[in-house]
C-alpha cells in the first residue's frame, strides 16, 4: 500500500474542478457566456428601439418581433431533430453522411423559404389591414427577417450537432445579439420603422454567412440518409415555447391595457432568467445523442447542465429582487415602476421552465416522449389556467404552478429526474447490455 510520499499515485483533483475541465463543461460556459451577450443585445435592441420610435412605430416593431417568435417555434424543433440526427451520424463514423444530411436538408429548407416569402408577399395587404400597419414596407421588410431567420435557426442544427459550439456561440452572440443594436441605431434614424426592421435582416443576414463558412469542407458529402423525424421534436419545443410565451398573448387579452404593459415589461426582464442558460441545452442534446451511441454514461453533463442552470436562474432571479426599483423605470419608463414587483417571481417561475428545457432536450435525445407528453399536456392547463386569471400576480401563480408541477411530474415518472439523476446512475438498454463502459466512464 502506498504511503503520502512513496511515488504512489497523485491525488485525484476535486470532482468539481475535473468535471469543469471537461471538453463539454468547456463549450457550456462558452455558449453561456454567448448567450447572455446575444440577450443583452436583444435587450439593447428593443430599448434603443422603444426610444428611437414613436409608441405607435413601436408596436409595429412589437407586432413583429412576436409574430417571429411565433414563426420560429417550428424551426427550433427542426433545428433539434437536425442535430440530434448529425450527432449520432457523427457517432457512429459516418461524417459523410452528417455532411449529406445537413446539405440535404438545407436544400428542402431553402425551397420552403421561396414558398413562404412568396405568400407572405401575397399577404401585405391583408396584414396590413389586419395588423394596422404603416406601411407595406413595414410588412415586406419583417416578413423578409422572419424568412431568413427560419433558415438561420435550422442551420445552426448543423454545428450544433458536429460539436461546432465556437460557430454557434459567435452566432448567438453577434448576429442574434449584439449587431442588432449596432444596426439599430444608424438605419432607424433613417428609416423609422422600417430602417429598424432592416437592421434584423442585416443581423441575420451576417449570420447565414458565418453559417455557410464555418460548415467543414474536409469531409465530402455522402449520400444523404433519410431526412430527420422532427414530430417529436415540434411538439415538445412547439408546446414548451407555448409555455414560455402565451402569457404575453393572452394578457394583452385577459388583463386592462395598463396590466397588460406592465406584465410585458416585467416579463422582458423575468425571462432573462430562461434565455439566459438556454445555450446549455443546445451543447447537451449532441453530447447525449453521442453519448448514447457510444454506450456511455450521460448522467455527469446531464447534471451539470441541470445544477449550472438553476444556478443561473438563481443568481438572476436574486439579482432582480435586489436591485432597486430605478432598474425598471431607468429601462422601460416611470410608467412601468409597479411591474418591478413581477419581475423576479417571473425569474423563478422561469428558472423553472429553463430547468423543463434540459429535460425536453435530454428527452429528445433518448428518444423518450413521456416528458413531451407531459409538456403538451402543461401547456394546456397553463393556457386554461391563465385564462381564468384577473390579474398579472395571479398570472405568475398559474405559470409557476405547471412550472413545478411539470418538473415533480416528471421526477416521479423518470430516472432522468434532476434528483433521481442526482441520487443514481440510471439503467438503460445500454448500460444493461454493455455495462463496462458506463463504469469506466463514471470512474475515469
Amino acid at each position: 500500500m502506498s504511503g503520502p510520499d512513496d511515488g504512489g499515485a497523485p491525488r485525484a483533483r476535486p470532482r468539481l474542478v475535473e468535471a469543469l475541465s471537461t471538453a463539454g463543461a468547456r463549450s457550456g460556459i462558452l455558449l453561456l457566456a454567448c448567450s447572455m451577450a446575444g440577450h443583452i443585445g436583444n435587450y439593447l435592441y428593443y430599448v434603443l428601439a422603444a426610444r428611437a420610435l414613436a409608441p405607435a412605430e413601436f408596436a409595429e416593431v412589437s407586432a413583429m418581433t412576436g409574430l417571429a417568435t411565433i414563426a420560429f417555434m417550428p424551426a427550433t424543433g427542426v433545428q433539434a431533430a437536425v442535430a440530434r440526427d448529425v450527432a449520432a451520424l457523427t457517432a457512429r463514423g459516418r461524417p459523410e453522411e452528417a455532411r449529406g444530411l445537413a446539405r440535404a436538408v438545407g436544400r428542402r429548407i431553402a425551397l420552403v423559404q421561396a414558398a413562404l416569402l412568396l405568400v407572405l408577399v401575397v399577404a401585405t395587404p391583408a396584414a396590413v389591414s389586419v395588423l394596422e400597419l404603416s406601411s407595406g414596407w413595414v410588412w415586406f421588410v419583417g416578413s423578409l427577417w422572419i424568412v431568413l431567420g427560419l433558415g438561420l435557426q435550422i442551420s445552426l442544427g448543423d454545428h450544433q450537432g458536429r460539436e461546432a459550439f465556437g460557430r454557434v456561440g459567435a452566432i448567438l452572440a453577434g448576429p442574434q445579439g449584439v449587431l442588432r443594436p449596432l444596426f439599430l441605431v444608424p438605419l432607424a434614424i433613417v428609416a423609422g420603422i422600417v430602417g429598424a426592421l432592416a437592421a434584423l435582416v442585416l443581423a441575420t443576414v451576417v449570420g447565414m454567412v458565418l453559417a455557410a463558412w464555418g460548415r467543414s469542407r474536409d469531409v465530402p458529402a455522402g449520400p444523404a440518409p433519410a431526412l430527420p423525424r422532427v414530430g417529436a421534436a415540434l411538439v415538445a419545443l412547439g408546446a414548451f415555447a407555448s409555455l414560455t410565451n402565451v402569457d404575453l398573448l393572452i394578457a394583452k387579452v385577459a388583463l386592462a391595457p395598463t396590466e397588460a404593459g406592465l406584465y410585458a415589461s416585467a416579463a422582458l426582464l423575468g425571462k432573462v432568467a430562461l434565455y439566459g442558460p438556454s445555450a446549455l441545452a443546445l451543447v447537451l442534446l449532441p453530447k447525449v445523442t453521442a453519448r448514447l451511441e457510444s454506450s456511455l454514461s450521460v448522467r455527469r453533463p446531464a447534471l451539470l447542465t441541470m445544477g449550472a442552470t438553476v444556478l443561473t436562474g438563481a443568481v438572476v432571479a436574486a439579482g432582480i429582487a435586489l436591485a432597486p426599483p430605478s432598474l425598471v423605470t431607468g429601462i422601460f419608463g416611470a410608467a412601468y415602476a409597479d411591474a418591478y414587483a413581477l419581475a423576479a417571481p417571473l425569474a423563478v417561475a422561469m428558472t423553472l421552465l429553463a430547468l423543463v428545457h434540459v429535460h425536453v432536450m435530454m428527452s429528445l435525445a433518448r428518444g423518450d416522449r413521456r416528458l413531451i407528453v407531459l409538456v403538451a399536456v402543461a401547456a394546456l392547463v397553463q393556457a386554461a389556467g391563465l385564462l381564468l386569471s384577473d390579474t398579472p400576480g395571479r398570472m405568475v401563480l398559474v405559470t409557476s404552478l405547471v412550472a413545478a408541477g411539470t418538473l415533480v411530474a416528471h421526477e416521479l415518472t423518470s430516472p432522468y429526474g434532476f434528483v433521481r439523476l442526482a441520487l443514481r446512475e440510471p439503467r438503460t438498454p445500454h448500460a444493461a447490455s454493455t455495462p463496462d463502459p458506463v463504469v469506466h466512464e463514471e470512474t475515469r
